[in-house]
């Protein structure tokens, strides 16, 4: 991917973090755990999370050095460098145990990468029992119209020229179908989102 082109994806989006972060937190419903944000579009809802949650203990990172220095200068730039750490992470074989989280981000990996299911499954693999995955992304819930449509042009000119897919419900309905989630459902509201729960 585009380095500079992936910073100003992130540069556009940061208003809009705040609103992911809320979004996912409502319905995590927790204020505390082990949380790890996967890709390049990090750290702004790992940040944000940090910022509304002192418990939580976070992770995030992509599989190219470039930009995990990246991750880690943005992180320290926020002062957050005590409370969200940066690893070398690929998005489909995970360098962590089984039941590692509570809390698995991928903000835009719906839309960006081949092979869905082996994303999710992965995600879900190094999920506790009774955690939450979130794979997708969006303005967030709670993003105020006007706030949106001021940064809608460049925000999809962005996307478009990282080639970004266009996904319905039923696309997202039939990955989780074929990753053999339990208990997901889908929210359409400023995005498109997948969350599911870890069965034990």
């Amino acid at each position: 991917m585009d380095f500079e082109l992936i910073r100003a994806v992130n540069a556009c989006f940061q208003p809009f973090y705040p609103y992911a972060a809320a979004e996912i937190h409502a319905e995590y419903g927790r204020d505390s755990g082990d949380v790890l944000e996967i890709g390049p579009y990090g750290p702004g809802v790992a940040l944000a999370l940090a910022g509304r949650c002192s418990k939580m203990r976070l992770v995030c990172g992509d599989d190219a050095e470039r930009l995990n220095d990246y991750l880690a200068e943005t992180i320290a730039e926020a002062g957050m460098s005590a409370r969200v750490r940066v690893e070398p992470i690929d998005k489909y074989s995970l360098p962590f145990e089984a039941a590692s989280f509570d809390l698995v981000i991928f903000r835009g990996g719906l839309f960006f990468w081949e092979e869905q299911e082996r994303l999710v499954a992965e995600m879900d693999r190094v999920l506790k029992p009774g955690g939450m995955g979130a794979h997708g992304g969006g303005f967030g819930a709670g993003a105020p119209d006007e706030l949106i449509e001021s940064l809608l042009p460049e925000a999809r000119a962005l996307n478009d020229r990282l080639g970004k897919k266009r996904l319905s419900r039923a696309d997202v309905r039939q990955i989780a179908e074929n990753a053999g989630l339990g208990s997901w459902r889908i929210a359409a509201a400023h995005g498109l989102w997948l969350y599911w729960e870890k069965h034990g």
